[in-house]
């Protein structure tokens, strides 16, 4: 989730958790400590490829989170360590964030360091400004009842609850529609896509192809797509389609490739791909890309793609987005 989210709902249990309201600078260093696991984001200073290794993992997992409050507790003042409820505000408080990350589809490594296993719940788009809205409303009514902030801060993580069920129902009802398509596909998914929560990418898993298709479950509902320009929302747009008249894609696995699996680049890319599909092969280049991160039938417009070419002795590259590059060994 992006970082004003994760802001917010620092500012939200802030108000919501003590019955008394915290002094500034408590209220503060919640907000701050809702950001916080985010600070792996130093792991960029290394390199690209270690930080989208360790992205979400010991900062993110939940075998940690004791060792963080302890730590982060050990540190506070006086005044501060005097609240009986402060442990446990500093817990939610990082307990939040990790929640907020494994409701998207990136994934969150919340058993590390024991595993590199990353939970995804599939509910949220990355960024969903109808999610962070009706959390962020009722504490900006706050800032004028002031009497009644902890009672709208409540409110903001209820409203946000409450957002989560119906993702969580429009999932089901994503999942039962690819069901429906392919009844004899091996398993299914449904990730969320901008701007609504009836937006969905679903995919039917067939035992050589991944099917994909884009899906609108409420066509008249426009969510937060008014809010940005028309050919911005567009971009995205222009790949619904509403159930009635669904357009499906295949894609060939990764494993169906030709290429040798032992090539440079591939065992990285089945750990960090979900749904690795082939957008090009040849004798001399092949390029896989996950359908997490790719839209259409254009492969420069796919994320974090792995191409590998045969000279040089098969060099191997993930490549970000446009020509950001980092060498696979």
């Amino acid at each position: 989730m992006d970082p004003l989210t994760h802001a917010i709902s620092g500012a939200a249990l802030a108000r919501a958790m003590p019955k008394e309201p915290l002094p500034r600078g408590q209220l503060i260093l919640i907000i701050l400590l809702a950001m916080a696991p985010d600070a792996d984001y130093v792991l960029k200073f290394i390199s690209d490829l270690t930080y989208l290794e360790h992205h979400r993992g010991v900062t993110h997992s939940i075998l940690m989170l004791p060792l963080w409050v302890w730590l982060i507790y050990s540190l506070l003042p006086g005044p501060a360590k005097q609240r009986p409820i402060m442990p446990w505000l500093l817990a939610a408080a990082i307990a939040m964030h990790i929640l907020l990350d494994v409701i998207t589809s990136f994934g969150t490594m919340v058993l590390a360091p024991l595993s590199d296993w990353r939970a995804a719940l599939d509910l949220v788009f990355i960024i969903d400004p109808l999610f962070t809205g009706l959390m962020l409303l009722p504490l900006l009514v706050g800032i004028f009842w002031k009497r009644r902030r902890r009672t709208l801060a409540i409110t903001s993580l209820a409203l946000c609850g409450g957002y989560l069920l119906l993702t969580t129902s429009q999932h089901q009802r994503a999942i039962e529609f690819a069901e429906q398509q392919f009844p004899q596909a091996s398993s299914y998914a449904a990730l969320p896509y901008p701007f609504s929560p009836f937006h969905w990418q679903v995919i039917a898993e067939t035992p050589h192809h991944f099917e994909r298709a884009y899906i609108d479950l409420e066509p008249g509902f426009p969510g937060s797509a008014v809010f940005f320009p028309k050919r911005f929302a567009d971009r995205f747009l222009e790949q619904m389609h509403p159930v009635s008249r669904p357009v499906w894609y295949a894609f060939r696995k990764m494993k169906e490739s030709r290429w040798q699996s032992n090539r440079p680049g591939m065992a990285f890319y089945r750990w960090f791909a979900r749904y690795p599909v082939i957008l090009k092969e040849s004798d001399s280049v092949l390029e896989i890309g996950d359908l997490r991160f790719g839209s259409g039938t254009d492969r420069n417009d796919w994320a974090f793609r792995l191409r590998i070419e045969k000279q040089n002795g098969h060099r191997a590259w993930l490549i970000w987005r446009g020509n950001r590059m980092s060498e696979l060994k």
